[in-house]
């Protein structure tokens, strides 16, 4: 027998028995999340009357568990639908996979109840208790789960479309991979809760405590999160685009690589946030509060950041073109290496901020503060400077070529190296400027109104425009 031979016989048990190991490690949709029913009950209808005694026995077993005459309730699988709870105490009752779509359990007690895969479509819950209840893959279309209480539910998987949650709490809950698109959870309590994966897509969270909460990975696409309390949360990766975050509170929360295009975050407070490699394309951040914040590679494409707050801010590598910072508070934000195409940086504070390397051209930063400012080596070709502060600013290497510094003030400013070719100082304010040559003027354009060094004299003027089309 050879070698191939002998290895072909060992194998053949395996290819054969390899259907019924593949479908042995595969998710049983039907079976995963329930256990092995015995209710008499399954597939059933129960009268109320029944019903009712049922209810009364389980009450019994739960203050006398020893008595055998006492039951607890086993519903598993029974058909409850429309059935009248309201008020019952069904703790710990087994309930897997019982249909009781549009029951009344109003004020019912279903407090570490087991109803995973269980059907609560349309189901009234308003101000019920499913405090540590199972409903691992259950069915809550459209509930009314008003005031409920589901402290450390677990809800793995659950479908809550369309669900009624305001008012609800829900603090250290399960609700990983869950479906709560278009689910109302006004002003509910959502501490600590698990969100991992969960799709909550036009949702509303208006007003809803949702500090610590883990929403990584989550869709939360044109959710309403107006005045949301999510400091501390986990938002990596979450899709928020479209989303409505109007002073939304997110101090110190997560969103790595979150999606937040088109999203509105006006006047949110985003103090010392985690926003590395987030997208802010076209998203409003008018005066938002990102002090602190880290936008390590963020992209701010055509945002809005008017008047905002972001002192200390690190912009490290951003993508800032086409975005408005008019009136933004910038203060020793850090911008190295960061980029941008027609950004707009008018009246903007920018003093002392550190951007060796950046790269804005054509930017606008017409009367921005910008004392003190490290600039070293940055590229500002083409960009209009026009009656801002640059006293004392670092500018060695600076490519400032075409740049317009009309009536700015550039007193004590570094200018070693500095290409100044077409740059338009006319009234410029350069006396104490260090570094600044004879050369980099006469390649400038200067005026009677420029203020140079008194060892620089000034070179022939630059044409103006009209004459340059005459000799054209």
């Amino acid at each position: 027998m050879t070698q191939r031979t002998v290895l072909a016989t060992m194998l053949a048990p395996l290819v054969l028995a390899l259907p019924a190991i593949i479908q042995a490690a595969e998710p049983s949709h039907a079976g995963s999340h329930l256990t092995s029913c015995d209710s008499p009950y399954k597939k059933k209808s129960v009268p109320p009357k029944q019903l009712q005694a049922i209810v009364a026995s389980h009450g019994q077993w739960l203050e006398h568990r020893e008595k055998p005459e006492y039951q607890r309730a086993d519903l598993c699988q029974a058909d409850l639908r429309k059935a009248k709870l309201a008020g019952a105490n069904l703790e710990r009752a087994r309930l897997e996979g019982t249909v009781l779509r549009q029951a009344n359990l109003h004020q019912s007690n279903l407090s570490q109840a087991s109803l995973a895969g269980a059907d609560l479509t349309r189901a009234s819950l308003e101000d019920s208790n499913l405090t540590g209840a199972d409903l691992r893959h259950a069915r809550l279309s459209n509930a009314n789960l008003s005031r409920a209480i589901g402290d450390e539910a677990a809800l793995y998987n659950a479908v809550l479309t369309g669900a009624q949650m305001h008012e609800s709490a829900f603090e250290r809950a399960h609700f990983e991979g869950a479906d709560l698109a278009s689910a109302d959870l006004t002003d509910a309590s959502f501490v600590e809760t698990y969100f991992y994966g969960a799709n909550l897509a036009r949702a509303i969270l208006a007003g809803t405590d949702l500090m610590g909460a883990d929403l990584r990975r989550t869709v939360l696409t044109n959710a309403n999160l107006q005045q949301a309390n999510l400091q501390g949360a986990l938002l990596d990766g979450a899709r928020l685009d479209g989303a409505l975050m109007v002073e939304a509170d997110l101090e110190s929360a997560y969103l790595d690589d979150a999606s937040l295009v088109g999203a509105n975050l006006r006047e949110a407070i985003l103090r010392g946030a985690d926003l590395r490699y987030a997208k802010f394309l076209s998203a409003n951040l008018q005066q938002a509060d990102l002090e602190g914040a880290n936008l390590e590679g963020a992209q701010l494409i055509k945002a809005k950041v008017q008047s905002g707050k972001l002192r200390m801010a690190i912009f490290y590598k951003a993508v800032l073109d086409q975005a408005d910072f008019q009136d933004a508070e910038l203060y020793r934000a850090v911008l190295i290496g960061a980029r941008g195409t027609s950004t707009i940086f008018t009246k903007a504070d920018l003093s002392e901020i550190h951007a060796p390397k950046a790269q804005f051209h054509h930017a606008q930063f017409n009367e921005a503060a910008m004392e003190s400012a490290n600039l070293v080596a940055a590229d500002l070709s083409g960009s209009n400077f026009t009656h801002a502060n640059l006293a004392y600013a670092n500018l060695q290497e600076a490519n400032l070529r075409g740049a317009t510094f009309t009536g700015a003030d550039l007193t004590g400013a570094r200018l070693d190296d500095a290409d100044l070719r077409q740059a338009n100082l006319r009234g410029a304010t350069l006396t104490g400027a260090i570094g600044l040559t004879q050369a980099q003027i006469d390649t400038a354009c200067v005026d009677e109104q420029t203020k140079l060094p008194a060892e620089l004299s000034r070179s022939a003027p630059c044409p103006t425009t009209n004459q340059k089309a005459t000799r054209r």
